[in-house]
């Protein structure tokens, strides 16, 4: 080779390497932040939107000397405006406690959309880290379990806590085992959500051996006949799923419950099981026959809607707490490892850019020891906008306990958050500049994305970002050919904004998705969709079924918008929106059929004269 082609060779290494004139504007400081300073940052914010959630959590964390620098910064733009860590500073203050974090600066603002959208993490995916088997069904099992101590199963969605998962989890080992018993009772007649908690219940009343076999029984070794407990539920279940009627977790629970009892006592069986939710003197709107709403089913609906329990069942342990509380009290094993990893933490954190290749990622990913499980659909996200060079530098690290180049005293470093990014680097084989943050304490790991998501916000006040973006999500499936229903195949938040580029007038629907007539058929993100696509098919016949579905009036029986309607508003509350769209789709195609024979029959009754 000659020497001009090595110094070619050199240039091109070196330029692959450099880092970009983007890259170079950012910089990143390990901060001290105080109460005023917060304040301060927060009069800059842009769009400060608060979650109350988070920042009760925070603050908690801040006061108990827990809180940790996890790695993740307070970002400012070109202008000096936080653009993100709103939940951070206003924690700082309520706290009335400094904390450090890193302070990345010069961020581009337009960058704003893509911050926070990875996968959220969950107390699953520390139970993981933990190598906790079925960690999912564990949590699922706690959840349920949890709910039923405090009262609140099917009354009010009351957030819990990791720190209450950490508690329940160590006091009550008997949920790993009921966890595993559930497991392995594949092919059951009892709901897989359903049958952990009733194992649970049944292991603190000392029955596991009946419990043992009542799970036999209902599954598909059954051996006991119609007239027993098992057998007989077994039956209901089966006629009930063939009927199309499934029956939902927490009826399933109840009959399971009931059906447990009479087993254990030898009881024959001579009819059905019932169990009906008691709503108590909740107040019931007429039309829908639903509670008036979700306050007056708490105030008036008994615990648990009279959800049975296992006889001699003794109750969760460390379950209860102040449900009105907006936190719930500092303990438990995250709390305490977070906390000690604080007290611990050397100082050594530090920022860098790093244009990550498929090899480097190759190599970083041999440091991701004990992580959540990877997901497919968003590694894909990733690689998608990567490939399409929609991928933006948003000052969000890849986090290292140690520098995964230069480790100290030969430590393996471990790989904290970042892995769908490596993965998704390998997918595209392409690479794209982060920024890593090294010598991240180890006990960081369970702090990464507790707070909510952030939604693509592009309407401001007249239309609900999330409804578009919901919207906008069936939209770009329609766009790229994919099932419009079922899991799989998410947009990216800048595939999401060019959606709405691309269809100006998605948001037109959003006010008539709101109005009653609309509610009662299904979602406002599911109804946006559907104006926009049934006036863009066929303008007419679209105004024409939307007035039918929202008003009713002047239906004929033949009209398939009655159809619709009576389907509708009899299940409602119990389709989920992929089941709604669905409905929806089916009954316009029906309705252009119908209103094309229409026409064709008045063509028919009055042929043009030539």
């Amino acid at each position: 080779m000659s020497s001009a082609d090595e110094i070619a060779q050199s240039d091109r290494r070196e330029d692959a390497i450099a880092p970009s004139v983007e890259a170079a504007r950012l910089s990143f400081d390990v901060e001290e932040i105080t109460p005023q300073k917060a304040s301060e940052l927060l009069e800059t914010a842009v769009n400060p939107v608060e979650d109350k959630k988070a920042i009760a959590t925070y603050a908690q964390a801040m006061s108990n000397g827990a809180w940790i620098l996890n790695g993740q910064p307070i970002i400012l733009d070109e202008k000096g405006r936080v653009i993100d860590g709103i939940q951070r500073l206003n924690a700082c203050i309520v706290a009335e406690t400094p904390f450090q974090t890193i302070v990345a600066r010069n961020v581009r603002a337009d960058t704003l959309h893509t911050i926070d959208q990875h996968r959220r993490r969950s107390y699953q995916g520390v139970l993981e880290s933990r190598g906790v088997r079925n960690a999912g069904k564990v949590v699922r099992t706690m959840s349920k379990l949890i709910r039923i101590e405090n009262g609140s199963l099917g009354r009010e969605n009351l957030p819990i806590s990791w720190s209450r998962y950490d508690r329940v989890l160590a006091a009550n080992p008997e949920i790993i085992e009921a966890s595993e018993l559930a497991e392995d009772t594949k092919g059951s007649r009892l709901h897989s959500t359903a049958r952990p908690v009733l194992a649970f219940m049944a292991l603190r009343a000392g029955r596991k051996k009946e419990l043992v076999s009542f799970l036999r029984e209902i599954g598909p070794d059954r051996t006991s006949g119609l007239d027993s407990p098992p057998g007989a539920f077994c039956m209901q279940v089966a006629v009930l799923e063939s009927s199309g009627v499934p029956l939902h977790v927490d009826s399933a629970l109840a009959l399971a419950v009931l059906v447990f009892n009479d087993f254990v006592k030898g009881k024959k069986v001579t009819q059905h099981y019932v169990w009906k939710p008691d709503l108590g003197n909740t107040p019931i709107n007429e039309k829908t026959g639903e509670p008036i709403s979700r306050q007056a089913l708490r105030e008036h609906a008994p615990a648990n809607l009279g959800l049975p329990l296992v006889e001699g069942y003794p109750g969760l342990r460390d379950g209860r707490f102040d449900t009105s509380s907006s936190t719930d009290e500092f303990g438990g094993q995250t709390d305490e490892e977070v906390r000690q990893g604080a007290q611990t933490d050397e100082g050594r954190e530090q920022v860098r850019m790093v244009n990550v290749t498929p090899e480097l990622a190759r190599k970083w990913l041999g440091f991701n020891s004990g992580n959540r499980k990877i997901q497919k659909n968003h590694i894909e996200v990733i690689r998608r906008d990567i490939l399409a060079g929609n991928w933006m530098l948003n000052a969000q690290p890849i986090c290292f306990t140690d520098d995964p180049e230069h480790p100290q005293d030969n430590d393996t470093p471990r790989l904290l958050n970042g892995q769908h990014r490596l993965h998704a680097i390998i997918a595209a084989d392409a690479p794209i500049e982060v920024p890593i943050a090294t010598g991240i304490p180890e006990a960081a790991f369970a702090t990464f994305d507790t707070h909510a998501k952030r939604t693509v916000r592009r309407m401001g006040s007249r239309v609900d970002d999330r409804v578009l973006a919901a919207a906008a999500k069936l939209q770009w499936k329609e766009d790229n050919g994919y099932p419009l229903t079922g899991n799989g195949n998410t947009p990216s938040s800048t595939e999401l904004l060019q959606t709405l580029d691309e269809h100006p007038d998605l948001a037109a629907g959003f006010g008539r998705a709101r109005r009653k007539g609309m509610t009662e058929i299904g979602s406002a993100g599911v109804m946006t969709y559907f104006i926009y696509r049934v006036t863009r098919e066929h303008a007419g016949w679209g105004e024409e079924f939307l007035d039918g579905i929202e008003y009713g009036a002047n239906l004929d029986v033949e009209n398939p918008i009655l159809k619709l309607r009576n389907t509708a508003k009899g299940r409602r509350g119990g389709l989920s929106r992929g089941e709604t769209l669905t409905l929806l789709l089916e009954h316009w195609e029906t309705y252009k059929a119908w209103r094309k024979k229409q026409e064709e029959k008045a063509k028919g009754d009055n042929p043009r004269l030539i």
